[in-house]
């Protein structure tokens, strides 16, 4: 397929699974500096992508934005945290943006009415969390951890198990306790994940 937005959103809206992910493959197999290319422009698209009534539409668009993330902070690892580590001209600030922009859809999503989009949304959260410890973003951890408890203060329907497990997952990069619920609730929440979301 063409690796332009029109053509990802083609994809995206089709319902097709074979055509979204294939989607998704093609964004996955771009080095680095494509998909950063392609970034600013197909962010926008999964934010209007996103609005769809359609819970798979909106599934499929988490996983995208999931898949585009072009993790450009990945080349300071091992050197020093400056601009000239990036490739091109990007800049520690543009790749800071796309990490605030992705944290945001992310618990954006988290809290979605369909259990599809929200499981794909902590599984993205884990992701970008993994992101920020490798490039020692703390700051960054520690503002996904404190949303993720104000989420979780003001949830407790069926979105609570997962916001638990992004949770428990950005909790455990940023080397924080791990838990916001007690012991059974844990055990109780565990077991509904292993059966899947209706």
């Amino acid at each position: 397929m063409d690796q332009t937005p029109e053509a990802f959103r083609t994809a995206l809206s089709s319902g097709d699974t074979e055509r979204v992910n294939q989607a998704i493959d093609e964004v996955e197999d771009m080095d680095l500096e494509e998909r950063a290319a392609l970034f600013n422009d197909c962010f926008e698209l999964c934010r209007g992508l996103y609005e769809s009534d359609d819970g798979y539409q909106r599934q499929s668009v988490i996983r995208f934005a999931a898949a585009l993330y072009p993790r450009l902070g990945i080349r300071t690892v091992g050197a020093d945290i400056t601009d000239e580590a990036l490739p091109g001209e990007w800049t520690l600030d543009d790749i800071a943006t796309h990490r605030n922009w992705l944290r945001d859809f992310y618990l954006e999503a988290l809290v979605d009415d369909d259990g599809r989009v929200r499981r794909a949304a902590a599984k993205a959260l884990k992701d970008l969390a993994l992101s920020a410890e490798m490039i020692e973003a703390d700051d960054e951890l520690q503002t996904m951890v404190e949303e993720l408890e104000a989420l979780a203060a003001k949830h407790d329907d069926a979105t609570q198990k997962h916001i638990e497990a992004a949770y428990e997952n950005v909790a455990f990069h940023a080397e924080k306790p791990g838990s916001l619920l007690p012991d059974g609730l844990q055990e109780a929440l565990a077991q509904d994940l292993s059966r899947g979301d209706r």
